[in-house]
């Protein structure tokens, strides 16, 4: 059980570091198209905010995709076994 424990946690961690890449990637677009002119300092820091926190949602999905995905897989594979019956 604790090996479970374990594989979740990191596999918890590798989504919300993959969320939060893609977060700053999108920030990152959000500057390029932006003209300099119209963007303060203030919209910069709360859109930086957002596209983290969206980045951490995303992690959160990737989570919980990656952990069904593994509970399906683990239940094809014992439903799939062959049955020895002696």
């Amino acid at each position: 059980m604790r090996g479970k424990l374990v594989a979740a946690l990191a596999l918890l961690v590798g989504s919300e570091v993959i969320g939060i890449i893609l977060g700053q990637w999108f920030f990152s677009i959000f500057q390029k198209t932006v003209p300099p002119a119209i963007l303060t300092e203030f919209n910069r820091a709360t859109a930086h905010a957002a596209f983290l926190t969206y980045g951490v949602g995303a992690g959160a999905i990737i989570w919980v995709w990656a952990l069904a995905a593994l509970g399906i897989a683990a239940a094809a594979a014992r439903w799939g076994s062959p049955k020895t019956s002696e």
